[in-house]
């Protein structure tokens, strides 16, 4: 397992007699009876650094960090074939299936032989017919190689083609990193796109995507029935419990007796430089009190919610295909036998539930910007005092809503112009009195029939993998809560301190804030660039092929040696990251505006504009080097509460 790159335990131990590779466990399914091996969220999101100090290589676990496996990859010699060839020649081979079955069947060998057997081919069969690992489907077009997969490529064909019809396939050539994941529990957007809001929601996601079962349709094809539908494998309970263990990770620390210590110096030098170049976009950007309480209702502590701002590919410049497959792909739900009428009834509570939240964050928002500025403010803070309480059932507070309206109208004359329903206003980081009342009238008259433009907007047989991962996720949920009788209170702890689960669709990519990120090579969203030095860099002068799947790291630049074709002394057993294909560019996220554009820019940016791709201006090697300096020790303000602890929440009469 360690040559495909695993991270696996020098010997077996009490904890992991099995010794498995981190992040992989197992579990008894009373289904079938069976002991079922599991990937969890370790495999992926663990990685680990390399380092040779006078004389001596050093491993440097990196937990959280981005995992270097192929574990998807299917392109010859690499662990999925190999593992299926190995599967074949087990099964085939008297002498090996029989040490196979003693090791699998302890008290039941050998009368349980010829079962194990059945069942050992029955593996084998669903690995070779699946399209997925088919090469001349050629689902796959763009090699993942060594730390990366088509996530969103390869959970939808999972999900909507495995599990449902075959005309959901679609073509995934937009591989990722696996993302590192200390502080995501903060985001109010996860994933490269920012398109999932709810812990649960994410964690169902990547727990089908990896293979928990969801039986879809029956086994002729047509639809389960009604009271049958989503009934999920998903180990609800253990994905909380891991998500409370993810709010305890942290990011890791420079080792500086290894890596070398930091120039405090050219460190405060960076800092200033971050601040100017960086930190508008990468935050944190923590959500005001209101904003949070409307975001995350259950999060204890003011500055646990950071607001993750997506930027639009035509902005930022780097490659398209991720985002854009996950717009353009469409798949077809109708095999379920849900309706229209199903879906809109699923997802009205939580739009409505979203429009309540939204009209009390932008009346709080307005009281206070009001205040500030010595503007009466009316009956409006005993309206909101007023304000209902969340419960089980959505009703819209209408008549709330017109005394609102009517104090509004009686505060601020004459009234700012408010957008038509399908018309959303906007929604700026620094919203203003304007900005701010336009919001709360805007809501208030139009929310409601927004929502219901949005879901009339759906079609259950073509909807987009963002949309139709939601419906999926949402049915899951809901008909867990039903067969357990989840209460609300419940229901709310588990998918994430309250966090609606209703998706976001956006050409482009967040950037996430940065502490910790010097140990999560390679860099941008798809792992095209090497080192924090190159992406700092013009991205004409980075490296256009480099190999992927060695663990040696260069301190200097932040990120892996770089390897090239003419590279010589080294190992060259990994993946060539050739830049040039679609899905694999390094282009975007450019420090290259010259200083003249730059000053342009700066004063006027409507009137210059920089070039798509363009972010900031060109960096001298000591700038770039002062950055990469106080990148080593950055910190993300605010900082997790010395006294917090993840939540307690009731499943079944047992606290997770």
């Amino acid at each position: 397992m360690r040559r495909y790159r695993f991270l696996v335990d020098p010997a077996p131990s009490d904890e992991n007699p099995d010794q498995l590779p981190v992040g992989f466990t197992k579990h008894f399914d009373p289904n079938t009876g069976d002991n079922v091996l599991d990937v969890t969220c370790a495999a992926c999101h663990n990685g680990q650094l390399r380092y040779t100090k006078d004389g001596k290589t050093y491993a440097i676990r990196v937990d959280g960090g981005q995992a270097m496996h192929a574990i998807s990859d299917t392109t010859r010699g690499s662990f999925a074939p190999m593992l299926v060839a190995s599967l074949i020649y087990t099964a085939i081979n008297p002498f090996k299936f029989d040490e196979f079955a003693k090791g699998v069947l302890d008290e039941r060998y050998p009368e349980g032989k010829s079962a194990l057997r059945s069942k050992l081919w029955a593996s084998i069969k669903h690995f070779v017919s699946s399209p997925q690992n088919n090469p001349l489907k050629h689902l796959y077009p763009v090699v993942e190689g060594y730390g990366r997969t088509d996530a969103l490529g390869r959970i939808g064909n999972t999900v909507f083609g495995d599990h449902l019809i075959a005309g959901n396939y679609q073509v995934g050539a937009a591989p990722v990193s696996y993302p590192y994941v200390w502080n995501i529990w903060k985001f109010d957007w996860v994933q490269y796109n920012g398109s999932v809001a709810q812990p649960l929601a994410r964690n169902i996601g990547e727990a089908l995507g990896v293979g928990a079962r969801i039986p879809l349709i029956n086994d002729t094809g047509g639809p389960l029935p009604a009271e049958e539908r989503f009934r999920s494998s998903v180990r609800i309970a253990d994905l909380q419990r891991i998500e409370h263990t993810l709010q305890t990770l942290q990011p890791p620390k420079w080792p500086e007796d290894l890596f070398g210590k930091i120039n405090q110096s050219l460190a405060s030098q960076g800092g200033q430089l971050f601040a100017q170049h960086c930190q508008g976009c990468h935050g944190p950007h923590p959500a005001n009190a209101a904003r949070q309480k409307s975001l995350a209702p259950l999060k204890p502590f003011p500055g646990l919610e950071w607001q993750i701002e997506v930027i639009p590919v035509s902005h930022i410049g780097t490659d398209d295909s991720t985002a854009k497959g996950f717009l353009e792909r469409r798949y077809d739900l109708s095999a379920t036998g849900v309706t229209d009428k199903d879906m809109q009834s699923a997802l009205r509570p939580l739009l409505y539930r979203q429009l309540i939240r939204e009209v009390r964050f932008r009346l709080s928002d307005l009281i206070d910007t009001r205040q500030t500025q010595g503007l009466d403010n009316g009956s409006l803070p005993e309206l909101l005092d007023q304000y209902p309480a969340e419960s089980p059932e959505v009703v819209l507070p209408q008549a709330l809503f017109a005394s609102i309206e009517e104090e509004i109208s009686r505060l601020v004359s004459p009234l700012p112009a408010i957008p038509d329903a399908r018309t959303t206003p906007p929604e700026p980081y620094n919203c203003n009195l304007s900005c701010q009342t336009v919001a709360l009238l805007w809501n208030m008259k139009h929310g409601q029939e927004n929502a219901e433009i949005q879901m009339e907007t759906l079609d259950i047989s073509t909807l987009t993998e963002g949309e139709a991962l939601n419906v999926v996720g949402i049915m899951i949920k809901n008909k867990f809560y039903q067969d357990n009788n989840v209460a609300f209170e419940e229901q709310q702890c588990l998918e994430g301190f309250g966090t609606l689960d209703l998706p976001q669709q956006i050409l482009g990519y967040k950037p996430r804030p940065l502490e910790g990120v010097w140990a999560t090579p390679p860099f941008l969203h798809n792992g095209s660039v090497p080192s924090i030095y190159q992406l700092l860099s013009p991205p004409e002068t980075r490296s256009d092929m480099f190999l992927l799947g060695q663990r040696d790291y260069d301190p200097a630049n932040l990120g892996y040696q770089l390897i090239t074709k003419d590279s010589e002394g080294v190992s060259k057993e990994g993946f060539w990251m050739d830049t040039s294909i679609d899905g694999n560019r390094n282009t975007g996220h450019a420090f290259a505006a010259d200083p003249d554009l730059w000053a342009q820019h700066l004063k006027a940016p409507k009137d210059h504009p920089l070039p798509t791709g363009v972010i900031g201006p060109l960096l001298t090697h000591d700038e770039r080097m002062a950055i990469l300096e106080y990148l080593k020790i950055h910190k993300d303000e605010p900082a997790t509460p010395a006294g917090y602890k993840p939540p307690e929440c009731q499943l079944m009469g047992a606290s997770l």
